[in-house]
């Protein structure tokens, strides 16, 4: 694996670096608070991070009284991180395809925060998140979105694809219908992420000198180009957000 890839130990802690927080999704806190703004506050409820990561969604939830969390990871590098870090939270190293193997209880709310798009079966993924999920659990995906035309014109940086299986309406629809969730709605997030990647490009020319000193001119050059490759294809109309609400059926 190359040590820069988005979803590598090292490619997290840098985007922390930027990010201002142990965050690998768009938004950051700005993002959290809409995606669970409306959730009532509970420190009873029991919530599950997909693809936690380094741990700073779960511990921000967690800390501001939306209720106990889990975060599942395959990453154990970023695990060893959080649970250091980060010793409120519960964390489970395991592949979220088999999550009836690792995790011991049942939630209220299961959430994945720019996971999705990185999961090779997702329909797989879903089917074993409806067998961890309560009667009446939600589910949200927050998530980058073909708008129509990126996967004819996708985006690669040096031949890996970046963004690989962003959510596309019919088909997430679908495999929702056929693992027991049940579609509330798909909100429609694209200018947010427009003004977030935006942003983000201008920290990472900020920080540049951080960034270098951290992981040396690679490092900066790959941020640089995939997250500029990113802006690109959200300002053309290709790549977009989206907030998925389903609840099991």
């Amino acid at each position: 694996m190359r040590p820069f890839e988005m979803n590598s130990f090292a490619g997290k802690r840098l985007l922390a670096l930027v990010r201002d927080g142990d965050y690998a999704h768009a938004g950051e806190e700005e993002a959290i608070d809409r995606v669970f703004g409306d959730l009532p506050k509970r420190s009873d409820r029991w919530l599950l991070d997909v693809g936690c990561g380094r741990g700073g969604t779960a511990d921000y939830l967690r800390k501001r009284g939306w209720g106990q969390v889990v975060g599942i990871d395959r990453d154990g590098d970023s695990l060893a991180y959080a649970r250091a870090r980060y010793p409120g939270v519960e964390w489970v190293e395991g592949d979220v395809c088999a999550a009836p193997r690792y995790l011991s209880r049942k939630f209220i709310q299961i959430y994945l925060l720019n996971v999705y798009y990185a999961l090779e079966a997702q329909r797989d993924a879903l089917l074993a998140l409806r067998q961890v999920a309560e009667e009446g659990t939600e589910l949200r995906i927050f998530d980058y979105l073909d708008r129509g035309g990126f996967a004819e014109d996708p985006l690669e940086v040096g031949g890996e694809r970046i963004v690989p299986h962003p959510v596309v309406t019919e088909r997430v629809s679908r495999d929702l219908a056929t693992t027991g969730w049940r579609l509330l709605s798909m909100e429609p997030l694209s200018e947010e992420y427009r003004r977030w990647y935006a942003a983000l490009a201008r920290r990472i020319e900020e920080r540049a000198p951080e960034i270098v000193a951290r992981g040396g001119e690679e490092a900066l050059d790959y941020l640089c180009t995939v997250y500029r490759g990113i802006l690109g294809k959200i300002e053309e109309g290709l790549l977009g957000g989206v907030l998925v609400r389903a609840a099991a059926a």
